[in-house]
């Protein structure tokens, strides 16, 4: 590693010491915690690193698609393990959802809408990992709301099947209320994304070598993508999870 590459990360990381010095006078059971964090998110962040430039080094399309896989799994068990799943049919439900939604849109950016070499892993990985981000975040919230609802009120559910309406239909205001669950954060985001997360983004494209216009296209198309595949893999989400005759569905 290059010496002046090792004193500029030493001279970065003593601006940490601004908020360690305020856990220190104001908050000092938090200080270990603080290191903890940080020693650990540097961690992630090299073997993330890593990890990415050997998908980027090898540039193969099987192991980038074993790449998506393993990371829709491990969404999958995030997923699980946050809305407080049950059911072995659950995890690779999910899993599916998650890979066949992420990829779908993935690859109308990659291969309609840029285009570029739509299984290069230089675009493949960091696309997909934004989308898969989103995707992950989003359906946490979806599907909480949705098995909350049809535990809340099943009695509606019965209801609407009792006066004939077929057990999708029944499914549509529980659905609804998925819907907005993960809509509308969304909208709220967007209002101020512009202001927040995306000057960091903005920022990084720029360092990498895009225009400003350039940058802010592909920002767009990013945006619109992640808007896109939280709502089609919550839907199909859903559909399986119910098809599989999840116990929190009703019968």
């Amino acid at each position: 590693m290059d010496t002046r590459l090792i004193l500029h990360t030493f001279l970065a990381l003593l601006l940490l010491l601004i908020p360690a010095g305020a856990l220190y006078l104001l908050e000092r059971k938090k200080l270990p915690r603080f290191c903890f964090v940080v020693v650990r998110m540097m961690i992630q962040l090299l073997v993330l690193c890593l990890l990415v430039w050997a998908l980027v080094k090898v540039d193969s399309a099987w192991l980038s698609m074993l790449w998506l896989v393993a990371m829709a799994i491990g969404g999958s068990w995030l997923v699980q393990k946050h809305c407080e799943l049950k059911g072995r049919a659950v995890m690779p439900a999910v899993a599916i959802s998650l890979f066949v939604g992420v990829f779908l849109v993935g690859m109308w950016l990659l291969g309609v809408v840029l285009p570029v070499s739509a299984f290069g892993a230089h675009w493949f990985v960091p696309v997909m990992a934004l989308l898969m981000g989103h995707s992950v975040s989003m359906l946490i919230r979806g599907l909480s709301a949705y098995l909350s609802a049809l535990q809340e009120d099943r009695e509606q559910y019965e209801f609407l099947r009792g006066n004939g309406l077929s057990h999708l239909k029944a499914l549509q205001p529980f659905m609804r209320r998925a819907l907005l669950a993960v809509i509308q954060p969304t909208i709220s985001n967007l209002s101020v994304l512009a202001l927040t997360s995306m000057p960091l983004l903005l920022v990084g494209m720029l360092l990498g070598g895009l225009t400003p216009i350039n940058a802010f296209v592909l920002m767009l198309f990013m945006v619109s993508g992640c808007v896109s595949a939280s709502v089609l893999v919550l839907g199909l989400t859903i559909l399986l999870v119910d098809k599989l005759g999840h116990q929190s569905s009703p019968q």
